[in-house]
């Protein structure tokens, strides 16, 4: 068991440094080839930070833990806006970009309730899946093309956090790349994917068998350890923007991240295998779900401002959904 707990925190490191990893080459290919950087963060940042949910998520389905799959994605998406933009509003409130907010919000509530409605038969079948990948379409292509036309008078800041490694002065001009910059990023590229995978492949065989050893369901360690640690990259990045006074970028991920989760994620992994909605996601995983996105959601379309006390009832909130979870299988 000892060795089992090891490679399960190897998996950690692995899926959160190669998601690491993945997001500065991706930063560095914008930069070079004159992409707007709040494009890239609209889409290839916020995908970045969701591809440790996905590929664990898929790799689950794979085998045949399902509800694995759907665990894992739905308990991102708690631990995302309640651990995560909690501690960042608790620690930082500020004002949002009113139409960049009202866009992305709408949409995820949109599959919010598309993704709850598939559900009402007990499964998300890969017919399902069709359903939640074409609204994936739809919201990277409307993210792009909305952000593409706004006038962003702070786009050189956004990615101070991912970047930091990759400044010049700011005379230097970012117009290509050498043989060896492909090379270099081309292969930091692969070893980033690489790392990920087999971090997710070692979270789900070892967080299977830290479940049996400690007669856990398997929905519950996904949707608490493994969800928090394939959350670490937006828990990480989030923190670090309010630190670089970035708000935005923390919003903008955490919103973009879920969304993902509920179109991407979960529409991937039930092509392999429909998922499962058991009891406990419906009466405990849902409501919480959707009483957070609520909190988040609804004062901030309200006043176009995080506030404080939305991020006390955020965090506070996670911490009771932490407390009941356990307290239905432990205590």
């Amino acid at each position: 068991m000892f060795l089992t707990v090891i490679f399960f925190m190897i998996g950690f490191v692995l899926i959160t440094k190669g998601a690491d990893i993945f997001i500065n080459c991706t930063v560095e290919i914008g930069r070079r080839t004159n992409i707007s950087e709040i494009v890239l963060g609209a889409t290839i940042v916020s995908f970045a930070t969701t591809l440790p949910e996905f590929t664990v998520s898929l790799f689950a389905s794979m085998d045949g833990h399902t509800t694995m799959s759907l665990g894992n994605a739905v308990g991102s998406i708690i631990c995302n806006t309640g651990l995560a933009l909690g501690l960042v509003v608790l620690i930082s409130p500020f004002k949002v970009d009113r139409n960049m907010f009202f866009h992305r919000a709408v949409l995820l509530i949109v599959s919010l309730v598309v993704f709850l409605v598939l559900g009402i038969d007990g499964e998300i079948s890969k017919g399902d899946s069709a359903v939640l990948l074409l609204i994936f379409i739809y919201y990277m292509y409307s993210n792009y093309k909305g952000i593409k036309n706004s006038n962003e008078s702070n786009n050189k800041e956004l990615f101070g956090r991912y970047s930091r490694h990759l400044k010049r002065s700011e005379e230097r001009k970012y117009g290509g790349f050498h043989i060896r910059d492909i090379i270099r990023i081309g292969s930091l590229f692969i070893v980033g994917l690489i790392m990920m995978i087999i971090g997710s492949r070692l979270l789900i065989n070892n967080g299977v068998k830290i479940a049996t050893f400690m007669g856990i369901p398997q929905a519950i360690v996904s949707l608490t350890v493994i969800a928090l640690g394939t959350s670490l990259p937006e828990l990480v990045s989030s923190l670090t923007a309010i630190r670089k006074n970035h708000h935005s970028i923390s919003v903008g991920n955490i919103i973009g991240a879920n969304t993902l989760n509920l179109l991407c994620v979960i529409g991937v992994s039930a092509i392999p295998n429909s998922l499962p909605i058991l009891s406990q996601n419906r009466l405990l995983d849902f409501p919480f779900m959707i009483l957070l996105l609520m909190i988040l959601v609804i004062p901030t379309l309200l006043k176009h401002k995080l506030y404080r006390i939305q991020g006390i009832a955020m965090l506070g909130t996670y911490i009771v959904y932490l407390g009941t979870l356990y307290a239905m299988y432990i205590i």
